[in-house]
């Protein structure tokens, strides 16, 4: 059977399974950043079509306005950092995390002047660093200030602004001396106003895990056959954003409204975000403990690992895997999954 004759059975045998042959909707939330361009590529290549999801895309300005929007069963999955659903998690909110989005991609900016300055840890001291509200690089920051002997909390002062373009402003401003934003933010920050890059994120805590996958737990179980055709779609996509650079980059900037210069850069180059929908467990897991351990999380009794689910992600792997065995990067998602669940 070949590869078209192959994918048509299979988005039937999808269909069918889900008892219609009407496409299932599912409404996806997401940010304004090309790493959550696989929605966007699932969209356009027909991968969302062909597994029998009709997927409505809805961007939000933060991951606090896409949390609350998910907690309301406005939206059935959420892409929304780390720290956000992890908070919510820790105050009650009943999420699970079952897949990724995005590992990687957040910096610190600074004037050129001061780039010098605060690749040190222990320069921050004294210093105000701006940051959107429950950013990921921020739990990452305030852990390697921690590390570095300097009090998150006390040494330094933390602002927190409503949007990165906010941040940005900031810094360009001197109303804040560092800013730590994500892409594609970093990137226009340079060439738009002349700042640079001191710092970025990975280098306190390589690949760590950034936005992930989140819905309702209930809507999750209840779901389950059309949340694992949403992540085969997806895994589909992370294959295209792999393997055809050129699409990818202009299916981004489309997307996103976005110089196609600044995407590629953020996007292929050193320093750039994965855009990968693996589950990390492991990195969700150590992501919670650091939380736990800068004071960042309320006093709570959550097992965090109660609210991860990789098996839907597993079994889309699995359905993927049994298509295209041959595949070496769906055969590269298998050892990666092996590793980090």
């Amino acid at each position: 059977m070949n590869n078209i004759s192959q994918i048509t059975l299979s988005a039937i045998l999808a269909l069918t399974a889900s008892g219609t042959f009407a496409a299932d909707k599912v409404r996806v939330g997401y940010l304004a950043e090309p790493a959550h361009g696989l929605h966007f590529i699932a969209r356009e290549k027909g991968f969302f079509a062909e597994e029998g999801i009709d997927a409505d895309l809805f961007q939000f300005n933060t991951t606090a306005e896409g949390c609350a929007a998910v907690r309301a069963k406005k939206l059935d999955v959420g892409t929304f950092g780390t720290a956000a659903p992890l908070l919510f998690i820790a105050r009650g909110v009943d999420f699970t995390v079952f897949g990724g989005m995005m590992i990687g991609g957040q910096a610190i900016i600074v004037k050129p002047e001061n780039a010098g300055k605060f690749r040190n840890l222990a320069n921050f001291k004294g210093a105000r660093v701006g940051l959107g509200k429950l950013s990921t690089g921020d739990v990452i920051f305030r852990g390697a200030l921690k590390k570095a002997g300097v009090d998150p909390y006390k040494d330094l002062k933390i602002i927190e602004f409503g949007g990165q373009g906010a941040v940005v402003e900031a810094v360009r401003k001197g109303a804040v001396d560092a800013g730590i934003v994500f892409s594609p933010h970093f990137s226009l920050a340079k060439k738009n106003y002349g700042l640079v890059v001191s710092n970025y994120i990975a280098d306190f805590q390589p690949a760590y895990t950034c936005c992930r996958l989140i819905a309702n737990t209930k809507d999750l179980k209840a779901k389950r056959e059309i949340y694992k055709r949403y992540l085969i779609a997806e895994i589909r996509a992370y294959r295209f954003y792999r393997e055809n650079q050129e699409e990818t980059v202009k299916i981004f900037a489309g997307s996103f409204k976005l110089d196609p210069g600044i995407v590629r850069a953020d996007t292929y180059t050193d320093h750039t975000f994965d855009s990968n929908p693996d589950p990390l467990r492991k990195g969700t897991v150590d992501f919670w403990n650091t939380m736990n351990e800068i004071g960042y999380l309320p006093e709570n009794r959550v097992d965090i690992s109660r609210h991860i689910d990789t098996s839907i992600y597993r079994e889309a792997l699995d359905e993927v895997l049994k298509r295209w065995p041959d595949d070496p990067v769906y055969r590269e998602m298998d050892a990666f999954f092996k590793a980090n669940n």
